[in-house]
């Protein structure tokens, strides 16, 4: 039980990171804009370009705040899949997933300890991964739900539709990284909804225990 709870806790707060991301960018420079500036540039240290062939240079004070952020809420998901793996069951689909937020959330967690300003080849190297292996954890996620059965149909549905919608998004990010416009809501748009699901899985998971629990008694 002891390890259940954690694992829950660990996914619950999944969805405070994107207040974390906003109250950061509230207090950037005027000239950060959440539709065309990368979340990176939040964590830069000195006042540069928000995206590549911008002119304005963003001031984000709350760069150390987005790089805690990004380690802690990385290793929270990553944590929080391995101690949740005997719940979450579905056989392949579950070990998979796990490993999947794993990887996932260990590269999030870099890209908080390799500053897009100060180790740029770093910084990509551990972002670009994320991308990719975050959708494909929440549909591996949805997958094994199914297939265990503990919690609404809806929950497991909806983790197929977001990880569609997050990997298209994550596509059309890195076809648009170079562009002047709409870099920022694209790779939000690829990321957020993962967090906020992950809330909702927990939330699921967490009221299937309690009705085990009451029904053995």
């Amino acid at each position: 039980m002891r390890r259940l709870m954690a694992g829950l806790a660990c996914w619950l707060v999944q969805p405070a990171y994107v207040l974390v991301e906003l109250l950061v960018a509230a207090g950037a420079s005027a000239a950060y804009s959440l539709r065309d500036d990368t979340v990176s540039a939040l964590g830069m240290a000195a006042c540069s370009p928000g995206h590549a062939g911008s002119v304005l240079e963003v001031c984000s004070p709350g760069h150390g705040l987005i790089n805690a952020a990004f380690v802690a809420f990385g290793l929270l998901r990553a944590g929080g899949a391995a101690l949740l793996r005997p719940t979450l069951r579905g056989g392949t689909w579950g070990a998979v997933a796990v490993w999947l937020w794993a990887a996932s959330g260990l590269a999030a967690a870099a890209v908080g300890l390799a500053p897009v300003d100060e180790q740029p080849g770093w910084h990509v190297v551990a972002a670009l991964p994320v991308f990719v292996l975050q959708p494909l954890a929440v549909l591996a996620t949805a997958g094994a739900l199914r297939r265990s059965v503990v919690v609404p149909s809806g929950v497991w549905i909806s983790g197929g539709v977001i990880a569609a919608v997050t990997l298209t998004a994550a596509a059309a990010f890195g076809a648009r990284l170079g562009g002047p416009t709409w870099v920022g809501a694209l790779e939000r748009a690829a990321l957020w909804p993962a967090y906020v699901w992950l809330g909702v899985v927990a939330l699921a998971l967490l009221g299937a225990s309690r009705s085990e629990t009451v029904a053995n008694v």
